[in-house]
């Protein structure tokens, strides 16, 4: 089905977050803090694969849809860890590609890790303009030569994080993107007067802490994620506030809480969350985003799904399904 063009359009003006939105936001990101962070590989001590779909602002026409998957493990000499994560970003008429594979070096601090992590991604930018509907097209205007052909763009980049964990806390830092590519065409880096459309450097800082006893049936985890990126209303920081509840040792529910709606601070979705450990290997998750910005007259929300599986595992870590990672 061919996109509307002024339908996307009026959904890119009415929504202020969409302008800053150079990458997917993930209401789960903290099961599986690759996605934003070079120096989370290895962090499970195992081989693990995981694998998220997100149908972003449902009823939308050109909303965006995103399906990725990242694996990482430690090596041999586990202070070295190396990661991969493919993801597939649509949205309106255009669709990136990113290849994006890291490496982390992990020094062990008593029963803690501190993790120094670096990343290159690899992305190919399609846009399709010839599948634009266009007003002039049931008017019978003069067609717009700008929607005439497609656009291929290579555009590569790299970020760099930093990412220290324990049994009960973790916390990060990455910057994901260091390089102001444009799409200008080519592979040029763009000036900060060029007005055309640039990659802004995204400032990511992400803390977690559990609290509760180990014997616990209830254990209580927040975790927050903060975002700085230009292009954001009035440059104020976007916030993901997730509290989450885990019951057994097997079953994560919580909520989270974002920022960055039509007014500074003013939230911007209420994600509702849940990850169930089905096997000591297997997991499954599911939430479910609640748009309380000016787009929930359009969209009936966002869905998450996420399937991840650790291959190879130690004996310690699996000896009892008790035993649980946190982050």
């Amino acid at each position: 089905m061919k996109k509307i063009f002024l339908s996307t359009c009026f959904m890119v003006a009415l929504c202020a977050g969409l302008k800053a939105q150079q990458d997917p936001n993930y209401s789960m990101y903290m099961f599986n803090g690759l996605f934003i962070n070079p120096a989370y590989a290895g962090s499970q001590e195992v081989i693990s694969l995981m694998a998220i779909y997100r149908d972003q602002w449902v009823g939308i026409d050109g909303a965006p849809q995103t399906a990725n998957i990242s694996v990482h493990t430690p090596l041999k000499q586990d202070q070295y860890a190396l990661g991969l994560v493919i993801s597939n970003d649509r949205i309106g008429l255009a669709n990136t590609l990113n290849f994006t594979p890291s490496f982390a070096y992990r020094l062990k601090i008593k029963k803690s890790r501190l993790c120094f992590g670096v990343q290159a991604s690899f992305a190919y930018y399609y846009e399709n303009n010839t599948a634009a509907t266009l007003a002039s097209q049931t008017t019978g205007g003069p067609s717009d030569i700008a929607f005439a052909g497609t656009t291929r763009l290579f555009v590569p980049n790299f970020g760099f994080g930093i990412y220290a964990y324990g049994e009960r806390y973790f916390a990060g830092i990455s910057v994901p993107h260091l390089l102001p590519t444009t799409l200008a065409g080519g592979l040029g880096i763009a000036s900060s007067n060029q007005l055309v459309s640039r990659m802004y450097n995204a400032y990511i800082v992400t803390g977690g802490y559990v609290i509760g006893n180990r014997s616990s049936i209830v254990k209580f985890r927040p975790t927050v994620l903060l975002m700085y990126q230009q292009g954001l209303y009035k440059n104020i920081p976007m916030f993901d506030i997730s509290p989450a509840l885990l019951f057994i040792d097997r079953i994560w529910f919580g909520v989270t809480y974002r920022t960055g709606g039509n007014f500074a601070y003013a939230g911007q979705a209420v994600a509702p969350f849940l990850q169930v450990k089905i096997t000591p290997q297997l997991q499954a998750g599911y939430s479910y985003d609640a748009e309380l910005s000016a787009l929930n007259h359009f969209t009936s929300g966002t869905h998450e799904i996420m399937l991840g599986y650790d291959f190879s595992y130690n004996k310690k870590r699996f000896v009892t399904p008790r035993y649980i990672k946190y982050f």
